[in-house]
């Protein structure tokens, strides 16, 4: 192996990877492009990582140009997915979607995953085999960790020699270190060297393996137990109490897929090869045969949950890893069905196909084809048109904290269809697509809150005329004093009413915000406004005051329980 591999080519790629992967970076960090354009960010960091990445996995001297036949488009299938998945975190000023980031990063990483295997079985000319599969995945998992391992041991020797030379007063390795233009084409360089050492040593790598599938031998007939141990007392038990965690489909999906991971790990030879003795064979197969009940039971919990309360992305994450799972299953029961004790012949094909099939629906899941975000809006919104959910139950928060895009553009529309008779739903919605923190500092010298905006968000009472102009100022200048702090996903209340019966009007100042909602008394002492803060009491979590004060529905009330004062000990009665 090792005169197959054309190392020079290998690390010249993985720096000039790792020279790629600074630039794209330093623009994301500087807003120039590609860096400031989420699509092509997207797109351009998943060419640059998955291309020579795959590459380095896959090559040797004889099949690089096959390797690159095969790599190059896949990579570019991947990489206008991405592009796509940079379009859901549009518009950028008001959605920060990075739920869609770490979906496509894992699925991806899982598509790849299966396709370099397939791509290894095709460049080395031979019938496509379960175990020949096999071999390869476990092969580029132990290669892909051992290189991450490495890495990251050559990183910390790097910081422990900074650390070293910083004793003697010697900075400048550990300035050095803190750049990110050194910082990732080292780090690249240093897998890519991994990847270069390990691929020579491929039977050390294998015996790695063998060693984790000894393991995975022993622990197969025990979970094998417990799944059919789970099953036996099931009946008498009753699925309340497994709907009762909370967790119950979760728990039957986690238990179903070690079961089917372990067996395929155990069963991957010839299928005439039998790792156990009859007895624990047996028992396995009959483990095996009843995991399409695990289906049955997580599929009813699902459904349960989807009637009451329609789509979300967990349910629909839910749904998918039930129907993959369940078909694995099936297609074993059916092998078992038709061979009885031979039914490992069966395994290989099912495994083949259902790891094509994985393929699929891992690229699918980044595409407008499976976008969970778009079909879960869909679903919620159509529960509310229906009127299955009423208007003051719908979660509104979720569209805006899960939904990314999809969820921005349907409460525009909803904004539109219930503004006239919900205007405090109008503004949670509006509050909710207001410039983030995050993306307030990012593109904070484009746009920054004034006091012209803070004015617009002011409800005054009983009048604007009550309240002196530098409290305004006062009070913008203490909402912006954090860089981070945003203004416009709030409204403000000033508000002047005689609050100790002094017959002199004192001022509150309300913050209302989607979350939480905050109030200060204000005075002027020594010629500068101060603020206290007020506790508040909010049983019915009214988020939207503004209706209430312009119908003057303020008053003041005294304490049920009034200040005790011992010397100049004051106890107070909080309830």
């Amino acid at each position: 192996m090792e005169n197959q591999l054309p190392k020079p080519l290998m690390l010249v790629m993985s720096l000039i990877q790792g020279i790629l992967l600074a630039f794209i970076y330093r623009s994301a960090e500087e807003q120039f492009w590609p860096g400031n354009d989420p699509v092509w960010l997207m797109a351009l960091a998943t060419f640059t990582i998955a291309f020579p990445l795959l590459t380095l996995l896959t090559i040797t001297r004889q099949n690089l140009k096959a390797s690159i036949t095969y790599i190059l488009p896949f990579t570019i299938v991947i990489s206008l997915l991405a592009a796509y998945v940079g379009f859901q975190q549009t518009p950028v000023e008001y959605i920060n979607n990075s739920y869609v980031v770490f979906v496509f990063s894992w699925t991806i990483l899982i598509a790849s995953f299966k396709a370099l295997m397939y791509i290894q079985q095709l460049n080395s000319g031979e019938k496509i085999t379960y175990s020949s599969l096999f071999k390869y995945s476990w092969r580029n998992a132990i290669i892909f960790a051992e290189s991450l391992l490495f890495t990251l041991i050559f990183w910390g020797i790097l910081h422990l020699g900074a650390g070293l030379f910083s004793v003697l007063e010697i900075n400048i390795f550990k300035e050095v270190l803190e750049k990110d233009w050194f910082v990732i084409p080292t780090l690249t360089f240093a897998f890519g060297f991994a990847i270069v050492v390990f691929r020579n040593i491929t039977h050390t790598v294998d015996t790695i393996a063998k060693i984790l599938q000894t393991l995975i031998k022993f622990l197969l007939p025990v979970i094998t137990i417990v799944s059919i141990g789970f099953l036996a007392t099931l009946p008498f038990t009753g699925l309340e109490k497994l709907w009762g965690t909370g967790s119950g489909s979760l728990l039957v999906l986690w238990l179903q897929a070690l079961t089917l991971f372990f067996v395929n790990a155990v069963y991957q030879e010839a299928a005439h090869e039998r790792p156990y003795n009859l007895i624990v064979h047996r028992v396995i197969f009959i483990g095996v045969a009843l995991l399409p009940i695990y289906t049955l039971i997580a599929s009813y919990g699902l459904w349960l949950r989807v009637d009451q309360y329609g789509l979300t992305v967990s349910r629909l994450w839910g749904i998918l890893t039930c129907a993959l799972l369940g078909t694995f299953a099936i297609g074993y029961l059916i092998g078992i069905i038709k061979r009885k004790d031979a039914w490992l012949e069966t395994l290989s094909t099912v495994n083949i196909r259902m790891g094509l099939a994985v393929l699929l629906v891992m690229l699918l899941i980044n595409s407008p084809v499976l976008n969970f975000q778009a079909i879960s809006a869909s679903s919620q919104i159509a529960m509310l048109k229906e009127k299955t959910i009423k208007v003051d139950d719908f979660d509104f928060y979720y569209f805006g904290q899960n939904l990314g895009r999809q969820g921005y553009l349907q409460m525009q529309q909803v904004k539109e269809e219930i503004g006239n008779e919900h205007p405090d739903k109008v503004a949670v919605i509006d509050r909710m697509y207001t410039r983030s923190s995050f993306n307030k500092r990012k593109y904070g010298n484009k746009e920054q809150d004034t006091l012209a905006d803070f004015e617009k968000l002011i409800t005054y009472w009983p009048n604007k005329e009550s309240f002196p102009e530098d409290l305004t100022v006062a009070v913008f200048n203490s909402a912006t004093e954090q860089v981070w702090s945003t203004i416009k996903d709030k409204n403000y209340y000033f508000i002047s009413i005689d609050m100790n019966e002094d017959h002199t009007p004192d001022i509150v100042v309300i913050s209302e915000h989607n979350y939480s909602t905050t109030a200060r008394l204000w005075l002027l002492e020594d010629e500068k406004w101060q603020s206290k803060y007020m506790k508040i009491s909010n049983p019915s979590k009214n988020k939207f005051l503004k209706s209430l004060i312009e119908q003057s529905e303020i008053q003041v009330t005294k304490p049920q329980w009034q200040t005790l004062n011992i010397g100049d000990m004051k106890l107070k009665v909080q309830l």
